[in-house]
């Protein structure tokens, strides 16, 4: 960005030395205005709110059930999640550039049908002074909503939906967005999953020249297919102490595809060890994580050890009802 300005002056020097100012004043004014608004727009990147354990597994565990936490992966996969659970994560940016903090629990749950709902919420510049945008407030509420349903012992289809409104100093939008999942679960050690995401829009909060301004803009669309596999097997009656996590994530619209692994080993009742990986076009990011779990409270954290990333850490609690 930076280039492109001092090339449009280099230009202007050039121009005016050749031309006579007045003459050329128009082409001028269009060289400058452009170099200004490609150097001046700058976007801020909101955290994740998938929680701490399926960031630590590289946003793998589409088809994972684990607990309420997958409606923001997967919704298809609540059908087959045993725990009932409240949920709560709180994520941090980088550098002080916002957090953001999520609420997650079940509402009903009748047979083959389970509806989840969520709350979250986004703040820039309210708990510190960012850096990167100082002196802008900006501070975004939504609302999630997911439903799935079991056609069969091992199949099932679900589909979510998020509401949010966005406010960034003097400006403010709603937005709306949805995705649709199916899960397939031969077996208790296996699960397969798909979701489609980003139909709708999203709140983007855009800078121009000092202010932050939010608005509502197309969502990336997201094709992702995955497996998650546990070991030992249930039938053997003894715990799980190996899981592995596989995906691969299609961008519409961009080059290439994204592949992502997590696993997690838990060598004893009461501590998780997890590591996750992605690598994709522009991206090369490892993820480490832990979880702790004391009756039927738990605890799970995972950072970005990455200077590349825009995530700094994720901090998850839940409990089993």
């Amino acid at each position: 960005m930076h280039a492109t300005f001092f090339c449009s002056l280099a230009f202007l020097e050039f121009y005016i030395k050749e031309e006579k100012l007045k003459e050329n004043i128009f082409t001028v004014i269009i060289v400058l205005v452009v170099s200004a608004v490609v150097t001046g727009q700058t976007t801020l990147v909101k955290p994740s709110l998938i929680g701490a354990r399926n960031a630590a597994l590289a946003d793998a565990d589409i088809s994972g059930t684990y607990n309420v936490s997958n409606m923001y992966l997967n919704p298809a996969s609540l059908a087959f999640v045993t725990n009932t659970s409240i949920f709560f994560n709180q994520s941090q940016i980088k550098n002080g550039l916002g957090m953001g903090e999520n609420l997650a629990f079940p509402v009903l749950s009748h047979g083959p049908q389970v509806l989840s709902m969520g709350l979250e919420v986004f703040h820039l510049g309210y708990v510190q002074k960012p850096e990167g945008f100082s002196g802008q407030h900006v501070f975004e509420y939504g609302y999630n909503i997911a439903f799935a349903s079991a056609l069969s012992s091992t199949f099932s289809l679900g589909v979510s939906a998020g509401l949010q409104h966005g406010n960034a100093n003097s400006s403010q939008t709603w937005a709306a967005s949805y995705s649709i999942g199916l899960d397939y679960s031969p077996s208790a050690d296996i699960n397969y999953g798909a979701v489609f995401s980003g139909l709708g829009t999203e709140v983007q909060y855009i800078q121009h020249d000092t202010l932050l301004s939010a608005q509502a803009g197309d969502a990336p669309r997201v094709l992702e297919i995955g497996a998650t596999m546990s070991y030992p097997s249930s039938s053997s009656l003894r715990r799980k102490v190996f899981f592995l996590s596989l995906a691969n994530e299609k961008i519409f619209g961009e080059t290439g595809l994204f592949y992502k692994a997590g696993i997690e080993i838990r060598p004893f009742d009461f501590l998780n060890l997890r590591f996750g990986f992605i690598t994709g076009p522009g991206v090369s990011e490892a993820r480490y994580g832990l979880g702790f779990q004391i009756n039927n409270f738990f605890i799970e954290y995972v950072v970005y050890p990455q200077q590349a990333s825009d995530m700094l850490e994720q901090v998850s609690l839940s409990y089993n009802i």
